[in-house]
């Protein structure tokens, strides 16, 4: 190297000194967005295991939101593979599935019997839409519904619409809510009965009065 020739330097920095520092902005959790029920519901099952009712039911889960409601329907058995002697019971929170409670004793059902339900979609369906619309308010009167029942029994399936005033002088209201239900499932060929509790608790043999027919 001749005396006093410069050193020769590259053309490159050092890489540490060639990248500038990349800013990376602050990751923000998404927002999970929930459609709140104007009620909570819980879910109880019926399993016929003994001679004692109130130990052969239980609460599964309750919600409050839509998207609770689906991810709890989403993973249980439609009423068409539930077992011979099972039902399924959607209620208001608080209100138990038996005459007994205070909320039901003086209420009835409007009850829709269909056939078998073993791997009837018809019966799927039915209930789904039932609890669907109770769920979402739909009813006019949708305080004096307090909840629904699937029965699955070998001599055929029952659905049911409990209601908490059985009166004869809520007659109007009643007959709403079974036109409303009937529109709902479109079965205005269908043929539904509404039967008070007390009537049922006291009933001879396997049927109890009818109060109101559509």
């Amino acid at each position: 190297m001749v005396e006093g020739e410069p050193v020769h330097q590259s053309d490159e920095l050092p890489k540490v000194e060639n990248e500038q520092a990349v800013e990376t902005e602050p990751t923000v959790p998404e927002i999970e967005v929930r459609h709140p029920l104007e009620n909570t519901w819980t879910l109880w099952l019926y399993e016929n295991r003994s001679k004692n009712w109130e130990e052969n039911v239980r609460e599964v889960a309750s919600f409050d939101t839509v998207e609770d409601f689906w991810c709890l329907f989403n993973h249980i058995k439609p009423p068409s593979q539930l077992s011979l002697g099972c039902d399924y019971n959607y209620f208001k929170n608080g209100i138990k599935p038996m005459w007994e409670d205070k909320r039901n004793s003086n209420g009835g059902r409007w009850l829709l019997q269909l056939p078998l339900a073993k791997n009837s979609p018809l019966v799927d369906n039915y209930w789904k839409n039932i609890i669907m619309s109770l769920i979402g308010e739909i009813y006019e009167h949708s305080s004096e519904i307090n909840g629904a029942t699937v029965n699955i029994r070998n001599k055929g399936t029952k659905i049911a619409v409990w209601t908490n005033n059985a009166a004869k002088d809520n007659g109007d209201n009643i007959m709403a809510i079974g036109r409303k239900i009937k529109e709902v499932l479109g079965a205005q060929n269908e043929k539904m009965v509404y039967e008070t509790h007390s009537d049922n608790a006291s009933k001879q043999g396997s049927f109890a009065k009818h109060a109101f027919v559509l």
